[in-house]
């Protein structure tokens, strides 16, 4: 593995774990966090991997779909934009793929024992963890050259 892939390796772990603790602390997702992940591209860098930005279109879409109602937020949208320059468009979809379904099942088991325990109404869970894990798991994937 050249150098400056085993540096972004550390580092994309590095700040995806820094990422998951802020948003499971404060819901938020501090854009300069998102910012040097982005910059991590430039350690392995391939034009064709700033394709990978766009697979945070259909997160926008939903946030404008969904008009300030507490679904996704700005900051899951540019996480997805700056993980994606970092892995590329087919890695970044997986990504999205493993990320939003490990959220989904978290979300449906939180949500059913709530109902269980008597809790009424909706309840925000945090994606960045479930993105981030995603992310870690496609970088993992794509450095072992399985296919994606």
């Amino acid at each position: 593995m050249p150098p400056g892939m085993l540096l972004q390796a550390v580092l994309f772990l590095f700040l995806l774990a820094i990422v998951s603790a802020c948003d499971i602390k404060n819901r938020e997702i501090p854009d300069c966090l998102q910012a040097a992940i982005a910059l991590l591209s430039l350690l392995h860098f391939s034009p064709w991997d700033l394709a990978g930005a766009l697979t945070a279109l259909p997160y926008l879409l939903v946030a404008l779909a969904g008009n300030g109602t507490g679904g996704i937020g700005g900051g899951d949208i540019k996480l997805v934009a700056s993980m994606g320059i970092v892995l590329g468009l087919p890695a970044s979809l997986a990504a999205s793929v493993m990320g939003l379904s490990a959220f989904i099942v978290y979300g449906l088991i939180c949500s059913c024992a709530g109902r269980l325990m008597g809790r009424k109404g909706r309840t925000a869970y945090p994606a960045g963890p479930f993105l981030a894990a995603g992310a870690a798991a496609a970088y993992f994937m794509e450095i072992g050259g399985w296919t994606i």
